[in-house]
């Protein structure tokens, strides 16, 4: 299908379908042609400029020539400019540059995903083929160029040692392998190390941000002990402060490059805000389905993988032998499996993908036409990273928004421009999660030595001096710093424990973590992967393993997850008299209490009661407590009556789908919520971190209480509900089987905001001398003060600890 016509091809199409109704239709945005700097004004080696003047006859792109400039000029440098810019060459020119003029030189390229690297060795070695310098290295040294990751053989693995000066990795790789044998297998490559590449550097969030964080200071000291200091380069499409967070993730300075220097060359684009009468899974199925079946591309991304593998068994079970080009795309699955999908979508034998946020990088997967959101992505860098998959290299691309019956969603579908005016959200890291600085100092000292003054501070940071200093007093003394193995302790992408292998037939077919082990591969669950579908026959904790059988049914499973909250310490608190926040340190317990198996009708087929000795799931963390005192509480049970609970309830789920319209970043699998009424009558609502120990993303809702209050107020006066019953647009759980009342939660609501917007709090803090070290409290049940932990009574009120 001729490109000029997708935008008019997705128009039609979405005129055939009826019930639709439209909140956002603005015309497409306009072609961006290029605007560019002569090549030869940059400055490289003659082999490189050849190559560049081949390539871009045209000169470079802007913001390509202001970025290598910086580069070559000794600058630490990150790049933040449009999807399909042209970001590659920024980083491959200084590197093919650094080795022709030293033959000795070495760079680094992290990516966060294998599959990038994958995709990235496929380029390099197609260009290095074309420079006479580079590509004779390559001859004579097969593994000139090499990824190293989980998936290189070990038998390639010493020659890659040997040989390779461009190596690419992951983080994973980088904090496990290289620098843990820095002084065994890699002093040659270290010594000589010029760049360091931290490609989709937005990725780098939230707990696993914190663990790369500490990883890239790590790997700062082992240059500095080979006797290199490396500059680094990073590259991002959707990225909010480039230079604050580059700075905040590496510890060095960085120059900046972004939008005011884009110069690249742009497609039209077509963004369609719309849903339907019919439920939205249906209806963005049917709608991503029909565009395929036209000819389009299209990528259909879904709110989870259990979402995704649910759209394929859909059409799977239409029976329908004309679809042999839809797919399924998401973590889990293995290797294999993912390149056949990108390079279905390359040659156009896949047409339609439905897909986690797993497809939003820059894996290339040829010329999309179209990009379908089954519910709205969780942040803006998503929105954009999706929509940046069309309109690449100046084709047409098309856009199509199907808001999910959610407050969020909802609340966007009726201020989409609200939606599209919000900036990229900003980018947490917790330098000082005890956790994270603990682990990665054991590992450091195990990188020089196994000796603490061995280190090189100066790299590691002030969190690491801390540390450094405490341990010379005597003052701090955990178990990670006595294991021979530290970096085995650390898992980088969440700090919990490593993932659980999913094994059928007694064949490894992907992994899965903890968190999304209660929730989708729990005993007795029908477990889809890949469009296949499996019975989770045993769950062994000691191996890690799932052991699945392969089964024929299109019948669904439901974990219902109980979780209870344990309140270890209040820092920040602002007190209202009968209401109070304040940011807290909890441990939140998820274990399975029932589960149960339905038929494609909805009937019931089977269900098991109790957990089926599931291990349950702890997560320490922290967040913004809600408390309503009891006598408050008490007065609104009378007037609430039987929908008192189920009103505090329908406002913790209004709050935390509403949680990203005031705070950042809003990715949804950050952060989570809890409510209940304690045995004492006081109501609360928790707003946490959904990674190990925190990263102060939910701790921001202390300050924007009266914000969110009124959001969720607004959500549920503009839902078009008729009834009190409210429904899942605004205030009903599809979760939970408990009734909502729209107008007891709307009570409480503005019982909430009265209280917050007319009263003048008390604000207090629990300080803490040295984030470093934090002796665990708990609250006293009856007079609320801190309870140090060993204490049997309660130094205030002489409450015995229970």
């Amino acid at each position: 299908m001729s490109s000029a016509s997708v935008i008019t091809t997705v128009g039609e199409i979405l005129r055939e379908f009826s019930g639709l109704t439209l909140h956002y239709d603005p015309p497409p945005t306009a072609i961006t042609t290029g605007t560019f700097c002569p090549t030869k004004s940059v400055g490289l080696d003659p082999c490189v400029a050849r190559w560049l003047l081949e390539d871009c006859p045209d000169g470079l792109y802007r913001h390509q020539a202001v970025a290598i400039a910086h580069i070559l000029a000794g600058e630490n440098t990150v790049v933040a400019t449009r999807t399909s810019s042209g970001k590659s060459l920024i980083y491959y020119a200084p590197v093919f540059n650094s080795i022709c003029r030293n033959e000795n030189s070495t760079a680094l390229l992290i990516y966060p995903q294998k599959a990038l690297a994958n995709d990235q060795l496929v380029k390099l070695q197609s260009l290095i083929s074309r420079l006479p310098t580079l590509s004779r290295k390559l001859h004579n040294a097969p593994c000139f160029v090499s990824r190293y990751d989980g998936a290189t053989l070990s038998d390639l693995r010493p020659s890659v040692r040997a040989q390779a000066q461009i190596v690419l990795t992951n983080p994973d790789m980088l904090h496990v392998a290289l620098l843990q044998y820095h002084a065994n297998h890699w002093t040659r490559f270290f010594s000589n190390l010029q760049y360091v590449i931290i490609d989709e550097c937005h990725e780098y969030r939230g707990i696993f941000g914190t663990n790369v964080a500490y990883v890239l200071r790590r790997l700062r000291q082992v240059c500095e002990l080979n006797g290199s200091a490396p500059r680094f380069i990073a590259t991002s499409a959707t990225i909010r402060d480039p230079q604050e967070h580059l700075e905040k993730l590496t510890g060095v300075p960085f120059i900046p490059v972004g939008p005011e220097s884009d110069g690249s060359t742009q497609g039209r684009k077509k963004f369609w805000v719309l849903n339907s009468t019919e439920h939205f899974y249906d209806f963005g199925r049917r709608i991503a389905l029909e565009l395929a079946k036209r000819g389009l591309s299209v990528l259909a991304f879904c709110p989870s993988r259990l979402a995704a593998e649910r759209m394929m068994a859909r059409v799977l079970s239409s029976k329908d032998d004309e679809l042999p080009f839809v797919r399924v795309y998401r973590a889990g699955l293995s290797a294999e499996q993912r390149e056949d999908i990108e390079r279905g979508l390359r040659n156009k034998s896949v047409r339609l993908v439905f897909s986690t946020s797993a497809l939003e990088l820059g894996i290339d997967v040829g010329a999309l036409d179209t990009v379908v959101c089954i519910g709205l992505p969780s942040s803006m860098m998503s929105l954009w990273q999706r929509a940046g998959r069309v309109a690449r290299a100046g084709r047409e691309g098309a856009i199509i928004l199907v808001p999910a019956d959610t407050p969020i969603d909802s609340y966007y579908a009726t201020h989409p421009d609200e939606l599209f005016s919000k900036e990229n959200e900003r980018l947490a890291l917790n330098l000082h999660n005890r956790r994270v600085v603990y682990c990665h100092y054991a590992c450091a000292v195990n990188e020089v030595g196994g000796v603490d003054d061995r280190l090189q501070l100066a790299c590691l940071g002030e969190a690491m001096r801390s540390v450094y200093d405490l341990r010379a007093k005597g003052g701090l003394d955990e178990d990670v710093f006595y294991r021979s193995d530290p970096h085995m302790a650390v898992n980088i992408r969440s700090m919990g424990e490593g993932p659980y292998t999913l094994q059928s037939a007694g064949e490894k077919i992907g992994e899965i973590d903890e968190f999304h082990l209660l929730r989708e591969a729990y005993r007795n669950a029908i477990y889809r992967h890949g469009g296949d579908s499996y019975r989770v026959k045993d769950v062994i904790k000691g191996k890690r393993l799932v052991i699945l059988e392969k089964v024929f049914s299109w019948n669904e499973t439901n974990a219902f997850v109980q979780k209870q909250v344990r309140l270890k310490r209040r820092h920040k608190i602002a007190e209202y008299g009968q209401l109070f926040v304040s940011t807290v340190d909890i441990d939140v317990t998820e274990y399975i209490v029932n589960v149960i198996e339905k038929d494609r009708s909805g009937k019931l087929v089977q269900q098991w009661q109790g957990g089926a000795g599931m291990p349950v799931h702890t997560l320490p963390t922290v967040g913004t407590l809600l408390g309503i005192r009891t006598d408050l509480w008490e007065d609104l049970a009378c007037r609430l009556g039987a929908d008192a609970k189920g009103a505090l309830s329908s406002c913790e789920r209004l709050f935390v789908s509403l949680f990203p319209t005031i705070s950042g970043p809003c990715d949804i699998q950050d952060f989570s919520s809890f409510s209940d009424i304690g045995k004492d009558s006081i109501a609360v609502v928790y707003l946490y971190d959904m990674v190990y120990d925190g990263v102060d993303l939910t701790t921001g809702a202390f300050d924007k209480m009266d914000q969110l209050i009124a959001k969720a107020i607004d959500r549920v006066a503009a839902c078009d509900c008729v009834v009190d019953s409210g429904c899942f647009r605004c205030i009903a759980n599809p979760r939970i089987d408990e009734k909502a009342s729209k107008s007891a939660t709307k009570t409480l609501l503005f019982v909430l905001q009265e209280i917050i917007e007319k009263k003048q709090p008390r604000i207090t803090e629990q300080s803490v001398s040295n984030p470093m070290i934090c002796e665990i409290q708990v609250l006293c049940s009856v007079c609320e003060a801190m309870i140090a932990k060993g204490d049997r009574f309660c130094k205030n009120c002489g409450t015995k600890v229970g």
